[in-house]
């Protein structure tokens, strides 16, 4: 069987199996435990388990490493003694810290939408998100706080700076798998109330406002403004996006708030924008642009 090569200088983003994640090198403490007390893998493997359990059918639609330029420790590792061993940029000879992966949960998938279960595992720590992905862009949605979970303060707002545990996280997708229906509904609400409110050029020129100022706010060096909660979108993806709302408005084409979300959310995806940020900036899109229909 033909090795497989990655080249990270040339492409950032791989796109791996789970099989080749596993045979990727394992960085241990001195002690021999794992980095984060869990590896990349086996994080995945573990979410995976926990809704097979419930009869919920989760596969794993895609994974992602990406590189980045932590001097120290960083996304990507290629390792020369390794190479001599397995060949020449073998999975085998690099050591991933930076990890998203896709877990589709099947159970009820619609032609519109799937359960998709993101699994964000990187320097900084590990993140979960759940909710609707609609299948003609590939946009991960998250309709709520209830909806992701970190072992890292990476959220802001005062209610969610506790430090969890990583038991904690797994502990979260045990209750999402648990709770299935039940939180399905909540997201079945919420996502019809999106669809059900008219988006019109003055909301979308309010909302790119907010966007704007939100933005403003959390890069400031202004003590007195300055705000540590996400922004749900930087310069350039504010530029992109809007550009692309102003277009299907100049179409008169009807819009609904989960339409706008939708053209927003395009940008919040790996390998457009740095792994630890995409479920952050998805929920803070979504409750800026609930707030405005509540």
């Amino acid at each position: 069987m033909e090795q497989r090569q990655l080249n990270f200088a040339e492409k950032p983003v791989q796109v791996l199996t789970l099989g080749e994640l596993e045979r990727s090198y394992h960085e241990n403490l001195p002690t021999g435990d794992p980095v984060g007390g869990i590896y990349h893998f086996a994080l995945i493997q573990q979410v995976l388990a926990i809704f097979e359990k419930r009869g919920l059918t989760p596969v794993v639609q895609e994974i992602f490493a990406a590189a980045n330029r932590d001097s120290k420790r960083p996304g990507v590792t290629l390792l020369p003694q390794l190479e001599e061993q397995y060949g020449e940029r073998s999975v085998e000879a690099h050591l991933l810290r930076r990890v998203y992966a896709n877990i589709e949960i099947r159970s009820d998938e619609t032609d519109e939408l799937v359960t998709c279960l993101a699994v964000a595992y990187h320097q900084k720590g590990i993140q979960l998100g759940i909710g609707p992905m609609v299948r003609v862009c590939h946009n991960q949605t998250i309709l709520g706080a209830q909806d992701v979970v970190s072992n890292y303060t990476c959220y802001g707002g005062q209610s969610r700076k506790d430090k969890l545990s990583l038991e904690s996280v797994i502990g979260r997708a045990e209750l999402w798998a648990d709770e299935y229906e039940p939180y399905q509904k909540i997201r079945r609400e919420r996502m019809i109330a999106l669809k059900s409110a008219e988006f019109t050029r003055t909301d979308m020129l309010q909302l790119i406002g907010i966007l704007v100022e939100k933005r403003i706010l959390h890069d400031t060096q202004n003590e007195e403004l300055h705000l540590s909660t996400p922004y749900p979108l930087n310069s350039s993806q504010i530029n992109e996006t809007s550009e692309q709302m102003i277009t299907l408005m100049s179409h008169q084409q009807p819009q609904s708030y989960w339409d706008a979300y939708q053209q927003l959310n395009t940008v919040l995806k790996p390998g457009r924008m740095d792994i630890p940020q995409v479920l952050p900036q998805s929920l803070a899109l979504f409750e800026t642009m609930y707030e405005l229909i509540r």
